[in-house]
């Protein structure tokens, strides 16, 4: 296979991991909308070290530590954007 079609691939991953993204986000605008409704923090700790858990299980030995850096990178954006959304919540 030539570079140019793995990149291809690669090019077509990042559309969907963007499109996935998205509704995640979406998902979390939804989330913090709940939360501002009954006054809870946005930072749920405990959540966060399930889903952590949750979706290093999932992954191959060598990339259990790279997918429990991008998860707690995409709950710390998804942090921010509620925080945007309501910033009267924690």
């Amino acid at each position: 296979m030539e570079l140019s079609e793995l990149r291809e691939g690669i090019d077509q991953i990042d559309v969907e991991l963007t499109r996935l993204f998205l509704r995640r986000m979406e998902a979390s605008g939804q989330i913090a909308a709940v939360k501002a409704e009954k006054g809870l923090p946005i930072l749920n700790a405990a959540r966060e070290a399930e889903v952590l858990e949750k979706v290093s299980a999932a992954a191959p030995e060598d990339l259990k530590a790279s997918v429990r850096v991008l998860y707690t990178e995409i709950m710390r954006l998804s942090r921010e954007y509620q925080s945007g959304l309501y910033p009267e919540l924690k």
